[in-house]
C-alpha cells in the first residue's frame, strides 16, 4: 500500500498510554504482551485505577491523572457528544473535567520521561516511540518534544476526516449520507478541544516541552493527520470497511 517498513532496533523502550476504563485498556496491554515478547521494554501509562491490572502483566506501569470512573460517568451522562456536554444538567461538570484533562495532559511528559514510582531500582526511561489512544491528548505534543514516532490507536474513527461519515463526538449520526460536512466535523470537533484549551497548551507546551506554541489559526485543528501521525483503527473491516478517502497511513 506504498508504507515502507523501516528496520527497528532490537529493544525499544515503548510507551503505551491510555485514557479511559478496562475495556479501553484491555487491548493496548494485549499489544504491550507481544511487543514485550519482541524484547522491547515497555510502559503503560494510565489510571491509577488500573495499576494491578498493568502490573499482573508484568509491565512497567506509570500513574496518568485522572479518575475512569468519573470519566466513564460523565461520557454515560453526555453520550459523549458536543451537544451532551452543554445541556444544562452536564454544564456544571465542565469545570471538573477541564482540570482533569488538563491534569491528565500535564502527567504524560513524566510518564514518557521519569522513572516508574514502583520502580524501586529507578531506572531511568526515556520512551523511543508512544502508542496511545485519542483522549491522552498530550500525545503528540511529548512525541513532538522527544522527537519520537507517535502511534494512535482507537476503536472509533478520530482525527482523519471521511465524507462517509461524521466525528463520533458531533452526534450528527451514522445514517446521514456522504458529505462535505462529515469530512469537516474531525476538523470541526479538534477545533472546539483546542480552543476550549489553548492558554494551557501552549503555556505547557512552552515551559514544560521546551516546543512552539501553536494557535487556532496555525493549524491546531489538524495536528495529527498533518503531522501524518499513524491511526489504526481498531475494528474488523469486515463490519466496516476503510474509506477511500482515508489515507495511507491509516489502517482498519
Amino acid at each position: 500500500d506504498g508504507l515502507t517498513a523501516l528496520p527497528l532496533p532490537a529493544r525499544l523502550s515503548i510507551c503505551i498510554m491510555v485514557v479511559g476504563t478496562h475495556g479501553d485498556i484491555n487491548p493496548f496491554l494485549g499489544l504491550a504482551d507481544r511487543l514485550k515478547q519482541l524484547g522491547h521494554r515497555v510502559r503503560v501509562a494510565t489510571h491509577a485505577q488500573h495499576r494491578r491490572l498493568v502490573l499482573t502483566r508484568n509491565h512497567d506501569f506509570y500513574p496518568l491523572a485522572g479518575d475512569a470512573r468519573k470519566l466513564s460517568q460523565w461520557m454515560v451522562q453526555t453520550g459523549g457528544t458536543v451537544l451532551g456536554e452543554a445541556s444544562p444538567t452536564n454544564l456544571r461538570h465542565i469545570p471538573e473535567k477541564t482540570q482533569m484533562t488538563q491534569d491528565i495532559i500535564r502527567s504524560t511528559w513524566p510518564a514518557c520521561t521519569a522513572p516508574s514510582p514502583d520502580d524501586v531500582e529507578q531506572r531511568p526511561f526515556e520512551a523511543d516511540a508512544i502508542i496511545a489512544n485519542p483522549p491522552v491528548f498530550g500525545h503528540i505534543h511529548v512525541a513532538e518534544a522527544l522527537g519520537v514516532p507517535l502511534h494512535i490507536m482507537f476503536p472509533q474513527p478520530w482525527y482523519y476526516g471521511t465524507r462517509a461519515y461524521p466525528h463520533p463526538c458531533i452526534g450528527w449520526g451514522y445514517h446521514r449520507d456522504a458529505s462535505d460536512a462529515n469530512f469537516h466535523s474531525y476538523s470541526g470537533f479538534e477545533g472546539v478541544v483546542w480552543s476550549s484549551m489553548e492558554q494551557m497548551m501552549n503555556g505547557w507546551r512552552r515551559k514544560t516541552l521546551d516546543v512552539p506554541v501553536v494557535h487556532f489559526g496555525m493549524g491546531a485543528s489538524t495536528l495529527i493527520p498533518d503531522a501524518g501521525v499513524s491511526f489504526s483503527a481498531m475494528w474488523s473491516p469486515a463490519f466496516v470497511p476503510k474509506p477511500e478517502d482515508w489515507p495511507q497511513q491509516v489502517r482498519v
